[in-house]
């Protein structure tokens, strides 16, 4: 019983709370302010006012509460963001994003447009080359190398100039993301240029002649420059040009040049031995190397057709030949 009326007493004698507070001290009861007695205007400045759980005051409105707390005003419609797949505002719609990507496409096809263009014009200068030395393997055509080795310096003058205008038709940066447009017509020049070469001095023509010849940069770093595999892939040519398409081994054989045919497989077997040096992945430049293996074997065959007929030993001292 004791222990009871100690629990009362210790209940009677807790703190009052803030509604009771504020009656105590002479103001309206809280209960008064959501019953019929409130003013019309709602609560005076000194009266409570009651909040629920959720934060808002019982019969005041949400922003004449926010008011009374000393909050912000709510957010305007601009200032919610996205809910829901709403835009937000100010960003971008999805037909405008549309619209400016087709202006990117757009610009980047006349980009190409340009350059398909100017590579046209290199593709037929190189035609006109090809058609000029292509005279060698006719029946005189070994006393007029000289002359049309001369002729095809000279057009080489035109493929500079084109050179030149297609550097201006893209991004000095971006080589690589347009480079497929003239790759194919730039191992076309690399393989002219190599041949002119061969038959002025019967010397491969080094990665920077070929730059020079053509006027464009051997280093990366400086600009439109002859890119490594596309100077292989023409020096691949030039062999398949030497033993197989146009046959200048045999032609020289027809010509009664019987010591040239016995360089050309020096020239051929040393290539080979320098591309062996050579790690290709499986791509397109691998695939042509195998190319030259039947060129080798084709030289080797003219070479022991002479040996077995005695012509090699008409061969200059010197030259190269092989028993």
């Amino acid at each position: 019983m004791s222990c009871l009326l100690a629990t009362v007493r210790g209940a009677a004698v807790r703190p009052p709370t803030a509604r009771l507070r504020v009656a105590i001290r002479g103001r309206r009861p809280v209960e008064a302010a959501s019953g019929s007695g409130a003013s019309k205007h709602g609560p005076g400045p000194d009266s409570a006012v009651p909040f629920s759980r959720s934060g808002t005051a019982q019969g005041i409105p949400a922003r004449r509460c926010q008011a009374l707390r000393g909050t912000a005003a709510a957010p305007t419609a601009q200032q919610v963001p996205c809910v829901g797949g709403r835009r937000r505002a100010g960003t971008m719609s999805v037909s405008d994003m549309f619209i400016a990507l087709q202006g990117v496409l757009t610009a980047d096809q006349d980009i190409r447009e340009e350059i398909r263009k100017v590579v046209q014009a290199l593709e037929q200068t190189a035609r006109e080359i090809l058609t000029l030395l292509q005279g060698v393997h006719q029946g005189t055509g070994f006393q007029d190398i000289p002359k049309k080795c001369q002729k095809a310096r000279e057009h080489f003058g035109t493929v500079k100039v084109q050179l030149d205008s297609l550097k201006t038709k893209f991004p000095a940066d971006q080589y690589y993301r347009f480079h497929e447009h003239w790759r194919f017509v730039l191992q076309r020049l690399v393989f002219l240029a190599a041949f002119v070469v061969y038959l002025e001095s019967e010397t491969l023509v080094t990665r920077e002649a070929v730059a020079e010849i053509l006027g464009i940069e051997a280093d990366r770093e400086r600009g439109f420059h002859l890119d490594i595999e596309d100077y292989l892939s023409g020096v691949l040519t030039l062999a398949s040009e030497l033993v197989r398409k146009s046959r200048l081994a045999v032609n020289s054989v027809t010509a009664g040049d019987y010591s040239r045919p016995l360089r050309i497989s020096t020239f051929i077997n040393e290539l080979d031995s320098g591309f062996r040096l050579l790690n290709l992945k499986n791509d397109s430049l691998r695939k042509r190397y195998d190319g030259l293996k039947y060129d080798v074997k084709k030289i080797e065959e003219v070479v022991y057709d002479l040996s077995i007929r005695g012509l090699n030993k008409e061969a200059t001292p010197g030259a190269g030949g092989e028993k």
